[in-house]
């Protein structure tokens, strides 16, 4: 079995990858470091770490020869700001992908978006293919990055302009899986990535996410 840390697991995504992870047979120890307590980490294999992310060096140990870093993290610009927004999702995802690679964990599995793209004037496009290519000069020994597009989910904040997109694309999906995944989808996604014998860097689109989300493995 695995061991594995998860940052970002009071997010959408992340808190649906907890409660995978604690049914999973495949993980036998999962730490979480999250800026509060998470209520779905039911169960011995669960340390839970409150943690300063502007700190998370000092984390060290507690991540230490684990196998895999699960990075959700992640907010809005309209929540967060343009500065807090970059911050979130560059600078405190880099310092776990760092915290990782320093700690000997082997394999980062990333939340991005579809279109990533450094190259963008969009700043969110742009921050996400920022983050991508630094976490791949980090050379772990496997990089799985998780490009879903729409992400269907229940927000405790109500997002009108997503949740209209989610009525309008529900009828597109019943013929394709390109357009949107669910948050749960996404999630085993991740832990299925682990389980391959690939190695270096993949991209796993909507497509393959939803795919691969199908090959469910406790």
């Amino acid at each position: 079995m695995s061991t594995a840390f998860v940052v970002g697991a009071t997010g959408a995504v992340g808190s649906e990858l907890v409660k995978l992870l604690a049914d999973s047979t495949k993980f036998s120890k999962v730490v979480l470091l999250a800026r509060r307590s998470v209520d779905a980490a039911t169960g011995d294999k669960f340390v839970q770490k409150t943690v300063d992310f502007e700190k998370l060096e000092e984390n060290s140990e507690d991540v230490r020869n684990l196998d895999v870093a699960f990075c959700a993290l992640g907010t809005t610009r309209g929540k967060s700001g343009a500065d807090g927004f970059y911050k979130v999702d560059h600078d405190y995802v880099m310092s776990a992908a760092k915290l990782a690679k320093e700690n000997g964990v082997k394999q980062f599995i990333l939340v991005s978006s579809g279109g990533a793209d450094e190259t963008s004037r969009f700043l969110y496009i742009k921050t996400k293919g920022e983050v991508e290519k630094e976490i791949a000069e980090l050379n772990f020994d496997k990089f799985v990055i998780m490009r879903p597009g729409l992400i269907e989910t229940k927000r405790e904040e109500f997002r009108f302009a997503e949740a209209a997109a989610c009525v309008l694309m529900k009828p597109l999906k019943l013929f394709s899986n390109r357009f949107s995944s669910s948050a749960a989808e996404i999630a085993q996604a991740m832990i299925n990535a682990t389980q391959t014998d690939d190695t270096g860097k993949q991209i796993w689109d909507n497509v393959k996410i939803v795919e691969e989300a199908k090959k469910y493995s406790a």
